[in-house]
């Protein structure tokens, strides 16, 4: 989250699978299904993510082994009833999330 606050996403690494964020006793919000898994290098991602709306996304997160590092390639799409809001706040939310994850894996 923003505040640096973990986010609570679970994960089953399976074809059919679910995304979900889990906020115990059986409380949570549905985010999509694995589409496709080949780890360590490919993972596709189909639902309703963070929409509460008529909507569906995919997303691919693609890693590459470059000489010095590893190349993470993210692809979303979105189809639906979806406000210009929340589409314009969905760049901001990758913008962060890519931060994120850029200040983590440098650090290790």
């Amino acid at each position: 989250m923003p505040d640096g606050t973990p986010f609570p996403m679970k994960l089953e690494p399976r074809p059919g699978g679910r995304w979900f964020r889990d906020l115990g006793q059986n409380t949570g919000h549905f985010w999509g299904h694995v589409q496709v898994i080949k780890p360590p290098t490919l993972l596709e991602i189909s639902g309703p993510m963070f929409m509460s709306y008529p909507a569906v996304n995919f997303v691919q997160y693609r890693l590459k082994a470059e000489p010095e590092a590893t190349l993470l390639t993210i692809f979303h799409r979105a189809k639906g009833l979806i406000p210009q809001e929340h589409s314009e706040g969905v760049h901001s939310g990758w913008e962060h999330g890519l931060k994120r994850i850029k200040e983590i894996a440098e650090r290790r």
